[in-house]
């Protein structure tokens, strides 16, 4: 029988190397295994590499991308301890809004109170735009725009023409003209223009005639008329109040010229017969024949016209006018104008 040698001792493995390490080294130097088991090796374990140095983790840190730091109060326990040894790493890259707020606390504070003040501005611009842009229609309506040209004269309406006054004679009373005087029945008292005068009979009446508070007349509203009408002096106030005898007399040539356009036919001209202070207080009087044509023939008519002094800016008026036609009543006019004084 073949003699047995005794076993080998276990080899002890040398200081600073495992077992694992030894075993690995014997199966690359190529020694057979001691049986056929084809169980495949345990994968060979490293050790941990050693902590990186100061500088090296710095080096490290610059190479990194910036991370966001850690918010106010934040612990030990945060994803970054103060003078220690960096712990797991956090979310990765922040997203798109997360860098949009980060951006816009950036912005300095008066950047945007400017913006907002800016935004603003525009803002209120514009509603005072929408607001008040349709105030005014672009386009008037269809029927507006007939009305208009409905309105709108055919042809330019000639203006009426210039009332030509002589000179005024020196002082010249007022006479009564040849006639049959009217009957006096009673007086007419004109609360507005706060005057009185003799109320006639027939043919005069009592008739309201616009634009004169009180009056009478004969006949109708054709040109020329028979009036006997009274009313505080038609046209502005004066500038100043009427104190002498050439106030009253240039007020009483403005109502003469008024009397004219405006209760005489086109064309009329105008001769003086009187003018003369008022007998029954201050105020002046004016006698006038107007003459004018009527179908080619001519025609004239007796007028005056006295202004009152009633202790106001305007002063009243009375107005008498008697076409020829009617000759017979040119004898009430100077008794009317003699009757009116103030109330």
């Amino acid at each position: 029988m073949p003699r047995i040698p005794p076993a080998a001792p276990p080899s002890v493995p040398p200081a600073g190397k495992s077992p694992e390490v030894e075993e690995s080294s014997e199966l690359s130097a190529g020694a057979p295994p001691a049986s056929q088991d084809m169980t495949p090796p345990s994968p060979v374990r490293r050790p941990a590499p050693p902590a990186p140095e100061a500088g090296a983790r710095a080096a490290e840190d610059t190479t990194s991308p910036v991370r966001r730091p850690a918010p106010l109060g934040e612990g030990p326990a945060g994803p970054f301890r103060s003078g220690g040894a960096a712990g797991p790493q956090g979310p990765g890259r922040p997203g798109l809004g997360s860098r949009l707020l980060l951006r816009i606390g950036d912005i300095p504070i008066k950047v945007v109170y400017s913006l907002g003040a800016a935004l603003a501005t525009a803002l209120a611009v514009f509603l005072i735009f929408v607001i008040f842009s349709g105030d005014e229609p672009a386009d008037p309506s269809p029927q507006r725009q007939a009305q208009n040209a409905s309105a709108a004269p055919a042809t330019p309406v000639p203006s009426a023409p210039a009332i030509t006054l002589p000179k005024l004679p020196k002082a010249t009373p007022l006479k009564t003209l040849p006639g049959t005087p009217s009957v006096v029945v009673g007086s007419v008292t004109d609360s507005k223009a706060a005057i009185t005068y003799f109320r006639l009979g027939a043919p005069w009446k009592v008739a309201s005639v616009s634009p004169f508070s009180a009056g009478q007349r004969v006949g109708g509203s054709r040109l020329p008329r028979t009036l006997a009408v009274s009313a505080l002096l038609p046209g502005e106030k004066p500038r100043a109040d009427l104190e002498t005898d050439a106030d009253f007399r240039k007020a009483a040539v403005t109502a003469v010229r008024w009397s004219v356009r405006n209760y005489h036919p086109t064309g009329s001209k105008v001769t003086w017969t009187a003018s003369q202070r008022l007998a029954t207080g201050k105020g002046w009087v004016l006698g006038y024949r107007v003459a004018y044509e009527i179908d080619g023939r001519k025609r004239s008519s007796q007028a005056a016209l006295a202004l009152i002094d009633i202790g106001q800016r305007k002063p009243a008026m009375l107005f008498v006018t008697v076409p020829d036609t009617r000759k017979q009543l040119w004898a009430d006019i100077a008794p009317l104008v003699a009757s009116a004084r103030a109330l």
